[in-house]
């Protein structure tokens, strides 16, 4: 927001022409000298970051200065006087000087941009939104609407963050080409999919933009269920030069949807190696290696994130999600290997996880071992916890 302190000097600079103090009699005139003087000192130290002088000549200015009878030119002194408040960080009182010069100018609307900036600096962001939009309807300077936008999504209200950024996009031209992009974002962030599909289409051939369209049009395809459809729009991404964090990952949740174990395990091999979802892709690595019955390697994947958990401390094991547990043992019963399957489903037992399908999988394994009485005692509290 400092964009916001920074106009407001330069207006500051600007109105020493804006100010004609008129023709009077010869007291009056020299009044009207004595406040162009002392008005242009004041101009002149804060040019020069010298605030402490500006506030001497801002305050004998003041003197020179009938609110009543010179109305803009007070406000614009109370304006001055609040900025340099605002960079003293003294911004209760810059409030309390903005409040008066809207009171004798309403319309004066860098004091509302003023405003702006102190509710943002104070996270207020409602009342940043509401001082800023009057801020734009004064100045109709709809560039502001990209703002406007930045302090809706501040406060977690999208829907109107999408709305004033349409406004901005509105106002910038199809040749701003970023704002279009940036206003499809907005749809998809507030779960309009299919419009932000749309908008994302017209940038697919885009040189800037397409691999960042092709890869926001396979999130919005994942999130309605679409996975084929996904699974293109990011092969289309990664053609197009893509390397964005996550792309590796989504197209192989895509590809696991779409029980595309090979090319899943694939995608989610990489995410490991690049993204920063390690623990979740080396699990879904294991799925795929699982159900695509290559065992020993889902064996190795799910053992990867156990870690120092197999040795069964409860501090350690408690870092892992339990599903590693249950399917490395149903990974080692289909190997045969029954002693770590009896072992893994024991855990899972332990930690209360799918307790009944836990029960009944470790009953196959006691069989196997020819326990009978384990046997029978897990399957009846197998029925026992299904009831």
């Amino acid at each position: 927001m400092k964009r916001f302190l920074a106009t407001m000097l330069t207006v500051c600079v600007i109105l020493t022409a804006a100010y004609a103090l008129g023709e009077s009699t010869a007291p009056a005139a020299d009044l009207n000298q004595k406040l162009d003087a002392t008005y242009t000192l004041a101009l002149n130290a804060i040019n020069k970051e010298d605030y402490a002088t500006a506030r001497k000549y801002l305050h004998i200015s003041f003197a020179y200065c009938d609110p009543q009878t010179n109305p803009v030119m007070y406000a614009d002194l109370l304006l001055k006087q609040a900025c340099i408040d605002v960079i003293e960080e003294d911004n209760d009182t810059a409030l309390l000087g903005l409040d008066a010069a809207l009171t004798i100018q309403p319309d004066l609307a860098d004091a509302y941009l003023v405003r702006t900036q102190i509710y943002t600096s104070q996270g207020e962001f409602k009342k940043a939104v509401e001082n800023l939009e009057k801020y734009v309807e004064l100045t109709q300077d709809s560039a502001m609407y990209e703002t406007v936008a930045q302090l809706y999504e501040a406060d977690g209200n999208m829907e109107a963050a999408q709305t004033a950024y349409d406004k901005f996009a509105a106002g910038a031209g199809a040749e701003n080409q970023e704002a279009g992009f940036q206003s499809a974002l907005y749809r998809m962030e507030n779960g309009k999919y299919e419009e932000a599909i749309e908008a994302f289409g017209a940038y697919a051939e885009n040189e800037t933009f397409a691999a960042g369209a092709q890869y926001n049009i396979g999130i919005c395809r994942m999130n309605l269920g679409d996975y084929a459809a996904a699974v293109e729009a990011f092969n289309l991404c990664e053609e197009k030069g893509g390397t964005f964090t996550g792309l590796y990952y989504n197209r192989g949740i895509c590809r696991l949807m779409t029980e595309d174990w090979t090319n899943g395990a694939a995608d989610f091999a990489k995410s490991v190696e690049t993204e920063p979802y390690v623990a979740d892709a080396q699990y879904n690595l294991g799925i795929c290696h699982m159900q695509s019955e290559d065992y020993e390697a889902a064996i190795a994947d799910f053992t990867a994130l156990i870690g120092d958990g197999e040795e069964g401390s409860a501090e350690a094991d408690a870092t892992v999600n339990d599903a590693v547990y249950y399917f490395r043992a149903v990974s080692h019963a289909a190997l045969g290997h029954l002693e770590e399957a009896l072992k893994d489903y024991t855990t899972c037992i332990d930690h209360g996880y799918e307790l009944a399908q836990a029960y009944y999988q470790r009953a196959q394994v006691y069989a196997a071992l020819g326990d009978t009485e384990h046997q029978t005692s897990d399957l009846e509290n197998s029925l026992k916890l299904a009831n």
